[in-house]
């Protein structure tokens, strides 16, 4: 998924080569680090083919210091400024951040306007001719 793929190099470029996770990590977790999953996706279809998809995203930051309230403020901090947008493409909605048992949960929204792609039939065959077929 393009849009997972962009947030996971943004993370990385404002927080330097940080590690990201995709999947749930069961054991072996390395800190600080960031976790990124897709938690939710809706569709809404409108006029001549066109689909608008919301995807909402949970990112949980595993701070490293002793001082975890004040690492969890400054990493929701820099991801207010500089998560506006993923890749200058997407606009984020509904930025939040909570911090919860020691880590810091953000969500927010990713909306895509897609084009549906169809496929028509050019000629079509009537009783073995061609329609539209020249000789």
């Amino acid at each position: 998924m393009e849009i997972k793929t962009l947030i996971i190099q943004q993370i990385k470029e404002v927080f330097g080569n940080i590690k990201v996770y995709d999947e749930k990590v069961k054991q072996g977790l390395q800190t600080p680090a960031f976790l990124v999953r897709m938690i939710q996706s809706e569709q809404e279809r409108k006029i001549k083919g066109q689909v608008w998809r919301t995807y909402s995203w949970n990112v949980v930051y595993f701070p490293q210091s002793m001082e975890v309230d004040a690492e969890c403020d400054d990493v929701f901090e820099t991801f207010q400024t500089e998560f506006q947008y993923i890749a200058n493409k997407y606009h984020v909605h509904r930025l939040e951040g909570v911090k919860q048992d020691d880590v810091l949960v953000i969500t927010f929204d990713v909306s895509a306007r897609l084009q549906e792609v169809t496929t028509e039939t050019k000629m079509q065959m009537l009783g073995g001719v061609w329609i539209g077929q020249t000789n």
